[in-house]
């Protein structure tokens, strides 16, 4: 993660969430969760979130594709979408007991093998790397 920033990654969205689900309100300003890791949601509820923000970004690019606003007009909402889409993932994740990066990882590279692509994240996922031709994918 991390285009044009310093490098966000799963760790510090991870982190942040935890510090920022007690502190979260609802539209009339009361305490959105009654347990301060979301526990109080169950796992339906963070992924109907998940799914609802997946929506409304889909929504948006019906618009595009059918003419009512450009994808240029549309990026910076649609931005918005996509982070509250990876934002949610990471607390569903979390309630889950699943580690996204690792998730992450080790998925991409599965898939890689699969389709017999070189390019392999490091476990770390801080960077990627390209196998010698000689090993193969």
């Amino acid at each position: 993660m991390g285009y044009l920033t310093d490098g966000l990654t799963f760790n510090v969205l991870r982190q942040a969430n935890l510090k920022r689900l007690p502190t979260f309100k609802n539209s009339k300003g009361e305490p959105a969760h009654s347990e301060p890791d979301g526990s109080d949601w169950a796992l339906s509820a963070w992924s109907n979130a998940v799914c609802g923000e997946l929506g409304e970004a889909a929504n948006l690019i019906k618009k595009i594709e059918r003419g009512d606003t450009t994808l240029e007009e549309a990026r910076e909402a649609l931005g918005k979408e996509f982070a509250d889409v990876v934002t949610y993932l990471d607390i569903l994740a979390m309630r889950a007991g699943v580690d996204l990066g690792v998730a992450v990882v080790n998925k991409f590279n599965e898939v890689s093998r699969r389709v017999h692509s070189p390019v392999r994240l490091l476990n770390g996922g801080s960077d990627f790397y390209l196998l010698p031709p000689e090993e193969g994918p």
